[in-house]
């Protein structure tokens, strides 16, 4: 579930990243957890509510500004976990 990281070299001289991961493992258990439960902890005091992999948290940032370690940022991440396109990173039915 790690992150590789391969550098190649563009003919103008620079230098372009290319992230990827393998997130099948990530998004089978999500759909497993959907389909197990509520999403609440035994003590009914936590509730796992999604898992974002790793390249789609770059991706995010990179490419639309949005840090899913800004609390300020919170909103977009709600709407885009709420939304039918990224269903497979809720772990646990209804809305976040």
């Amino acid at each position: 579930m790690g992150v590789a990281t391969r550098v190649h070299h563009d003919p103008d001289g620079l230098l372009i990243f290319e992230r990827s991961q393998d997130c099948t493992p990530i998004l089978d258990r999500n759909k497993a957890l959907q389909n197990d439960g509520d999403g609440y902890s035994p003590s009914r005091e936590l509730r796992r509510v999604a898992s974002i992999p790793n390249v789609l948290i770059e991706k995010w940032l990179n490419e639309e500004g949005i840090n899913l370690f800004d609390p300020d940022h919170w909103p977009a991440i709600q709407r885009k976990l709420n939304s039918s396109e990224y269903l497979y990173l809720r772990t646990a039915p209804g809305q976040v």
